[in-house]
């Protein structure tokens, strides 16, 4: 099951990158968790709570991409290192920056989602998760 786990994720970024996040809510469980660690921690639900988890990401930026670097079959999981592209949208600043993000999956549909920039924290999350 684990190998078809980093095929949905690859298909969740796949569909990011033809139409944006919206593409993306059909591999997602209706009882999706989304867990935020930077910058408050905060654990939102549902695919409203993920569309909320990505606007309050994105609202600063006005050129913003997310590009794959690496998928890691975790079994139930799969951690993806994600380089982060964007342009800030009043100072025009580039941003150039890792994270890594946690997908839990249940019946081929992502269960829970967690974004962490500390690579060491998403390792540790992915450990206590299993």
């Amino acid at each position: 099951m684990s190998r078809e786990n980093v095929e949905v994720v690859r298909r969740g970024f796949e569909a990011f990158q033809r139409g944006g996040f919206e593409a993306m809510l059909e591999l997602f469980s209706d009882n999706l968790v989304i867990y935020r660690a930077q910058p408050d921690r905060a654990t939102l639900h549902g695919k409203a709570g993920f569309r909320d988890a990505v606007a309050d990401w994105t609202e600063d930026f006005g050129e913003w991409h997310l590009l794959p670097q690496e998928f890691n079959d975790l079994g139930a999981q799969v951690l993806v290192r994600v380089l982060q592209v964007a342009q800030g949208l009043s100072s025009g600043v580039r941003v150039e920056e890792d994270w890594w993000f946690l997908f839990e999956l249940t019946d081929s549909e992502v269960s829970k989602l967690s974004f962490y920039s500390n690579p060491a924290e998403a390792v540790e999350a992915a450990g206590a998760s299993e």
